[in-house]
């Protein structure tokens, strides 16, 4: 499963890191990867270390995936959309991760 994740995403995976949340066990941890010259700009994946379900708001930091003024996102299996990026090239993002789970967020 994971093999084949990584075969059919090898260019953004290598592409460059950014860490969103310092990872403390507490609450969601996370990584964008950013490339600007490939044909997915972005892609953030989002961990939950909890036992329960969370839902959460974050402003996604998209400065380094060369987007300047709307990016297309999806979460998870979910449909894309067109979001307006804000002055300071971040985008509000609502996801729902599982327990012990994980939710990849893709940036085209």
């Amino acid at each position: 499963k994971w093999a084949d994740f990584y075969h059919a995403n090898r260019r953004i995976l290598n592409a460059d890191v950014i860490h969103l949340r310092r990872p403390d066990g507490a609450d969601w941890d996370g990584l964008l990867h950013a490339d600007p010259a490939g044909k997915t700009k972005g892609l953030a994946m989002i961990y939950n270390p909890l036992e329960e379900e969370i839902t959460r708001t974050i402003d996604l930091p998209l400065y380094y995936t060369g987007l300047s003024d709307w990016a297309v996102i999806r979460i998870g299996e979910g449909q894309a959309r067109k979001y307006k990026l804000s002055r300071d090239y971040t985008v509000p993002v609502t996801f729902t991760v599982p327990a012990k789970g994980y939710i990849p967020i893709w940036v085209d």
